[in-house]
């Protein structure tokens, strides 16, 4: 156990920052209210030698670091130990859901680690950080998990925050995040969610302790927030991290009412706009319509699976009708839109994966938005993981777990798909580059900050392409093993390599005009706010 620290030299948390590691910021904040230092690190696999840079500078007693999901375990663990190698002997511990969910495995797999902040840590943190040089009271500490010797303790669950008010707000840098041109901040009205997706460890994480299953900030707290981010830094588009924004219950469908009356009152409404994330069910027109009159402009969906049997097996409480209609509704509202799928899941058959082929060529062919699809994974601590593992069919590592179909032939189709779409799917010049061309030219028309139908058009065209090809690269496998079956596909190999290189060459020439279009755009945007700021200049002089 690592408390070498006489004096308190403050905290240093690291994690993924993609995005604004709102996590992390709140216990920044949460350190700094209570007087304590607090700053924060980003982290990304490869950048271990800044990491232990800013650690020999600011030289910390505590070290906290964001495991959020566990396939980030590897690379987290590699870096806690560079950091020992190279003499920190600073206490370390971490957080996440992982971490959360299964404590004791995670100080197991990684021995440089000497304590768990279970689910919420604005508080744990601060009394770990406080008692440092006491590890006889840190039995007393709830929501934690330690080492003492060869025994790993786990205290009493911390129950959850039951006002999120009294969370202070987010630390947040000038970071100068810009998204089609204009200044974008990430947001969090609400933490957990009332649903129970098989796959996701969601309701896990905020369900373990005790608590309500989703608590959510005073719509002035997040209002007011905007305002001032607003006024202060020019942030004009608000991206909303929380699970499920618009959760269909009457007190929802209150609090959004008056959150939209909040963004009026403080001029905001037309001069702003947002995304969220929601549930097909949440999607109501009258209700969107209202959202849209207040500055809504961009949803993810989660739609998951686009037939009857993935969606009780995801236990979405959903129909594949709600999802076209959600898609539908949507669109003709002219919302971006960006949806969640997945392909294959545990009870998948060659007649479910080719009702959900069907499902994305049907979402798809306009071109509205790029379709993606993946496997569904068993995460720790979701329901399916533990029917998975109770039934046997649970495999892979603990870090990328999995599991195989009950026909073989389906896992060879499978693992081609996964071959044959790794670039496009998961790619940054795949689908991600094409949702971010779409993305930012809507932002930048948005804001009339640069409007050109042509383009539009292009994008749009573009996309449509990349969705038809993914559909007859999808459907062409589908044929070849239903008329050859895997183990022949595989040895002919000819077939594999001619579907291949099509869908490869395709994607090819997609990649090269969407990076023209991209281009484009951005000069187009580049040139508009170098207009906007010579008229500024002007005005002012």
């Amino acid at each position: 156990m690592h408390t070498q620290h006489r004096h308190k030299n403050g905290v240093l948390l690291i994690g993924y920052e993609n995005q604004e590691n709102l996590g992390l910021r709140s216990i920044i904040a949460a350190l700094r209210k209570n007087g304590h230092k607090a700053e924060l690190q980003p982290f990304y696999p490869g950048n271990n030698q800044t990491v232990l840079e800013a650690i020999n500078k600011l030289n910390p007693s505590l070290i906290g670091f964001s495991l959020i999901f566990q396939f980030t375990l590897e690379y987290f663990a590699d870096l806690m130990r560079y950091l020992r190698i190279h003499g920190v002997t600073t206490h370390f511990t971490a957080g996440g859901h992982f971490p959360s969910l299964r404590p004791a495995e995670t100080l197991e797999l990684i021995p440089e680690l000497d304590s768990i902040v279970r689910f919420e840590g604005e508080e744990s943190i601060i009394d770990i950080y406080t008692q440092l040089e006491k590890p006889t009271d840190w039995s007393e500490i709830p929501g934690i998990a330690y080492r003492n010797g060869n025994r790993i303790i786990q205290t009493p669950l911390r129950p959850l925050i039951e006002n999120l008010d009294d969370i202070p707000t987010v630390v947040r840098d000038e970071s100068g995040t810009t998204t089609g041109g204009i200044k974008t901040a990430y947001m969090l009205a609400s933490r957990g969610c009332h649903f129970n997706c098989s796959f996701c460890s969601i309701r896990q994480f905020y369900g373990t302790a005790h608590g309500k299953l989703r608590r959510t900030r005073s719509p002035h707290h997040v209002a007011e927030e905007m305002r001032e981010l607003f006024t202060r830094s020019n942030v004009r588009f608000f991206s909303f991290q929380d699970d499920d924004f618009a959760a269909r219950s009457p007190a929802q469908k209150q609090w959004i009412g008056e959150f939209l009356k909040e963004l009026r009152k403080n001029g905001l409404s037309e001069k702003i706009k947002w995304k969220i994330s929601c549930r097909v069910d949440d999607v109501e027109p009258l209700l969107f319509q209202e959202m849209a009159s207040h500055g809504l402009f961009a949803v993810y969906l989660g739609v998951e699976s686009g037939n009857e049997t993935g969606l009780k097996t995801l236990n979405k409480q959903t129909s594949v009708r709600q999802n076209l209609q959600a898609i539908e509704t949507l669109k003709e509202m002219h919302f971006a839109l960006s949806a969640g799928f997945m392909l294959f899941d545990p009870s998948s058959t060659f007649a479910s994966v080719k009702e959900n082929v069907e499902f994305l060529s049907a979402i798809g062919n306009d071109g509205y938005f790029p379709i993606n699809f993946g496997k569904m994974l068993p995460y720790a601590g979701t329901p399916i993981e533990q029917e998975l593992r109770i039934k046997g069919r649970l495999k892979g590592t603990l870090t990328h777990p999995d599991y195989d179909f009950l026909d073989e032939d389906l896992d060879w189709y499978a693992f081609l798909v996964q071959k044959l779409f790794a670039k496009r799917n998961f790619g940054s010049d795949g689908v991600t580059a094409l949702l971010g061309t779409d993305f930012e030219y809507r932002i930048a028309a948005a804001f009339e900050l640069y409007n050109s139908p042509e383009l539009a058009a292009a994008i749009k065209q573009n996309i449509s392409l990349s969705n038809a090809l993914a559909v007859r690269t999808l459907r062409k496998l589908l044929d070849a093993i239903a008329s050859m079956g895997a183990e022949a596909l595989l040895r002919e190999e000819n077939t594999i390599i001619s579907i291949a290189d099509d869908e490869w060459t395709g994607e090819t020439q997609i990649t090269v005009q969407n990076s023209k279009l991209r281009q484009k755009l951005h000069d187009a945007i580049e040139t508009a706010n170098l207009q906007q700021s010579e008229n500024q200049q002007n005005k002012e002089s």
